[in-house]
């Protein structure tokens, strides 16, 4: 009678162990599948860079975006551009860099890190005060027009109208900042600005 309850819990525990060494087994063979289905897959990420704060839908095209994508970056370039003092102005001068179009990157960091250079020098702060944003969908870009009031100190030294134009082209997936000029033109921005021809 032992001998066979012994034999039954040597099978049982046999048993056992086979399960556990199969299951072993499988779940290996599953975690190679799986890494080399990974690692030799053919997509590869692409990130496209959009405002942190999103007021309003929009679309995104291989070489179009809609006018609310257009509203949406040309303000939020212009907040991270304008409204600056010399405590920010090294940060947004960062910021601005992650949405610039390689192509164009030497003439708009060159222009951004000598406004950059003067709130500092000056211990001024900039905000500019939009008051109007048109688009133009056809060409991606946008104008922005407002008053850029300048402070030294406490006190507000200036208080001028300006309007700038943003445009934009694509690069990798990416809808990236091409060009920032001021035009002297608020009620047809474009007619003085040439199209940027590059996307």
């Amino acid at each position: 009678m032992k001998i066979d309850k012994l034999n039954q819990q040597t099978a049982a525990a046999t048993g056992v162990k086979k399960w556990m060494i199969s299951m072993f087994t499988l779940t290996q063979v599953a975690l190679v599948s799986t890494l080399f289905l990974f690692m030799t897959r053919g997509d590869s990420h692409r990130e496209t860079l959009v405002p942190p704060v999103i007021h309003q839908t929009f679309w995104i095209d291989e070489d179009a975006v809609s006018k609310e994508y257009l509203i949406e970056m040309g303000v939020f370039l212009a907040q991270i551009y304008f409204d600056v003092s010399p405590a920010n102005v090294d940060f947004n001068h960062k910021t601005l860099k992650r949405y610039i179009d390689p192509r164009f990157y030497g003439r708009l960091e060159n222009e951004a890190g000598a406004f950059s250079t003067r709130i500092k020098a000056d211990n001024a702060s900039t905000f500019l005060a939009i008051s109007t944003v048109t688009p133009d969908e056809q060409h991606n870009r946008i104008a922005i027009s407002g008053l850029l009031n300048t402070y030294l100190g406490d006190s507000k030294t200036s208080s001028i109208p300006k309007t700038y134009i943003f445009e934009f082209g694509f690069k990798g997936g990416k809808v990236l900042l091409t060009g920032m000029k001021e035009t002297n033109n608020a009620n047809k921005p474009f007619e003085d600005a040439p199209a940027n021809k590059a996307n």
